[in-house]
């Protein structure tokens, strides 16, 4: 077993120093194929290397935070090209890093049905069989956020779609889906989980039931379909619905979340190489810290004051600053919840869930509601929280500023100043689509995002 996992990292670390992408590359090699369960839960366990390294393109580019120009300037090109929005910015890790996950997990289920039981169990082939469509549809999911144009049902369909890769098959095909076709396979995936894994995980850096429920509740909402985000948000609440008593924590604490707190649901991390989001680089931004009301707990366990009169962030969910919580949390399925209530207006329903969520965020007794019955002040309200709960967290906010791009409401030009120049990002701008890593257009032959 150790013989192979080498091996198999082996082949993943010539990837990795390559200066291409996993799509790219067709090398000759005969990989000594695993052919019982334990290996097969071995490569999906192997240093939890599937919950590490989520894309990071997205938050690097968003808005709830700020760079001072000598931090900025010393970041790699690629960092600084995508904090400034520049349209040919390029990052070829959260590509590799993510088709390095498709690939183990279709390793997994290109094996799972002929691999021997060994001391495992046939529910054991079924959860481990869940766990990879898990990886790979959550995987697409978050590279759909980045590489794929924001996508609505209902919308027209786009030729700008993510490769997708069916088999551990290196010598496979590749081309471009369909956007639209992308996300039935993300479904298909995440479903597929859904009926495969267990309610709970033993552990929450494994996948669950509950986890893929959440992560369809996130896809469906992005999309705009509302009565299926709901009905995931509540199926997943069903199963876990727990939240922090924020008035329990330590306000004074450098870090007063503690690793897989009772709201994570899923456990993951975010890539952080470029350190962008180093907690002594990057300030809070200062016009969101300024929403925070008086009585509002969050305020003092997510932020610390600085000498300079700006705010580090200290509100890791993953329990550390070095690490940035790229998962799914009870909180996030609350808001998901509520907003889908209020677009389907059933404002009570949906006035009643926030509620839930925000009397634990609050100092005891004094949270009060001041919602005057519109739709239109709640679905603001429930906006600017997912703003003020879920900042630092990876591939939220940026899926947030695309879809929210759409309504005039919500709209948001972005701004950046590094020195004397000044950078934006209006709304529905062509670069809030990356652009496809260029070593892997040019050796694919896949179609290049718009420019």
């Amino acid at each position: 077993m150790k013989q192979f996992l080498l091996y198999f990292f082996g082949f993943i670390v010539v990837l990795f120093t390559s200066c291409t992408a996993y799509l790219d590359e067709r090398p000759d090699l005969s990989l000594a194929l695993p052919d019982n369960l334990k290996e097969l839960e071995a490569l999906l366990d192997y240093e939890d290397r599937l919950t590490l390294y989520f894309p990071a393109a997205g938050d690097i580019a968003a808005d709830y935070y700020f760079l001072h120009e000598p931090d900025w300037q010393g970041r790699n090109i690629d960092a600084r090209n995508t904090y400034t929005w520049f349209p040919e910015a390029q990052n070829p890790n959260d590509w590799i890093y993510a088709y390095i996950k498709i690939f183990i997990s279709n390793v997994v289920l290109d094996n799972i049905e002929e691999a021997k039981a060994g001391n495992l169990t046939e529910n054991d082939r079924k959860e481990i069989k869940g766990r990879a469509y898990f990886y790979r549809g959550w995987t697409y999911y978050h590279l759909s956020q980045l590489y794929c144009p924001h996508f609505e049902y209902g919308d027209e369909d786009s030729e700008y779609g993510l490769p997708l890769k069916h088999s551990s098959d290196i010598n496979e095909a590749i081309e471009r889906s369909s956007v639209e076709t992308t996300y039935v396979q993300m479904v298909s995936d995440l479903e597929m989980a859904v009926r495969l894994l267990p309610e709970k995980s033993s552990i929450e850096t494994r996948p669950s039931k509950a986890a893929a429920y959440g992560a369809l509740a996130r896809l469906y909402l992005v999309t705009g379909n509302y009565e299926k985000s709901l009905a995931y948000a509540d199926s997943c609440l069903q199963i876990k619905d727990n939240l922090l008593d924020y008035n329990e924590l330590n306000p004074t604490a450098n870090l007063p979340f503690a690793l897989l707190n009772e709201e994570v649901v899923f456990h993951a991390i975010m890539l952080t190489s470029s350190g962008i989001h180093t907690q002594s680089r990057a300030y809070a931004d200062s016009l969101l810290v300024q929403k925070y009301e008086e009585d509002d707990l969050r305020s003092a366990l997510y932020f610390r004051l600085q000498p300079n009169g700006q705010f580090w962030f200290k509100g890791f969910y993953s329990g550390s600053s070095a690490n940035f919580f790229a998962g799914i949390a009870t909180d996030e399925i609350y808001l998901i919840k509520a907003e889908s209530l209020v677009r389907l207006d059933r404002l009570p329903e949906a006035h009643e869930t926030l509620n839930s969520l925000l009397v634990t965020r609050f100092t005891t007794g004094t949270y009060q509601s001041d919602w005057d019955g519109s739709q239109e002040m709640l679905l603001s309200k429930i906006i600017t929280e997912r703003e003020k709960e879920l900042l630092f967290r990876g591939g939220i906010r940026w899926s947030d500023l695309r879809r929210l791009n759409r309504d005039s409401r919500f709209a948001k030009t972005l701004r950046r100043k590094i020195g004397d120049v000044e950078y934006e990002l209006p709304p529905n701008d062509l670069r809030y689509t990356f652009l496809l890593p260029f070593d892997v257009v040019q050796q694919s032959d896949l179609k290049q995002n718009p420019r």
